[in-house]
């Protein structure tokens, strides 16, 4: 970079792809989510009727796996806004 900030309307429109990018994220971190409410309500039927082998354990470990990085996604991408708005602001105090 050659020491000039990049204009306020490229960093605005990288801001609202990276909102966009972060309600996807959450979105699908809530699916996985009542997945894993719906997997848990399964583990507690069978303990409740006996059953000792839980058909759905490698479900669960993929969507434990899922959530895992799905949340390791939204950090990333809430770290990008927090970065675009230090670059935004910087940008602002520069053109007044």
């Amino acid at each position: 970079m050659t020491g000039q900030s990049r204009k306020t309307g490229d960093i605005l429109m990288d801001r609202v792809k990276t909102i966009q990018a972060i309600a996807r994220a959450n979105t699908e971190q809530l699916r996985l989510n009542q997945k894993a409410s719906g997997l848990m309500v399964l583990d507690m039927k069978d303990v409740r009727d006996g059953v000792e082998d839980h058909a759905h354990e490698e479900a669960q470990a993929q969507n434990d796996a899922a959530l895992k990085e799905n949340t390791e996604t939204i950090n990333r991408l809430e770290a990008m806004l927090s970065a675009l708005d230090e670059e935004l602001g910087a940008a602002m105090k520069e053109q007044s």
